[in-house]
């Protein structure tokens, strides 16, 4: 029972963390979008990782050292990152 309370809170951080920086690129509230259901905590978290791929490599940077970066920080494997980064969107 404890270690479901503890990775509920867990997972509300997360959500949270991951609302605060949608809302430092966007200026949207991403947060109450969050909450209701809108948008899922892995499908924030994809974008946000495209958004700071795309924004990283254009400092110069290498893609190698991007994507090792980004998977540290959001938890995802590079092959990962590189099939949201290099295939194209379903549309």
């Amino acid at each position: 029972m404890e270690a479901q309370k503890e990775e509920k809170k867990q997972k509300g951080e997360d959500e949270m963390a991951l609302a605060r920086e949608i809302k430092e690129l966007l200026g949207v509230d991403a947060d109450w979008i969050m909450r209701v259901g809108l948008l899922s905590r892995s499908e924030a978290r994809k974008w946000l990782v495209k958004q700071h791929y795309f924004r990283l490599a254009r400092t110069g940077r290498t893609y190698a050292d991007i994507k090792y970066e980004l998977s540290e920080k959001y938890g995802m494997s590079v092959s990962s990152i590189e099939k949201l980064v290099y295939r194209k969107s379903k549309k």
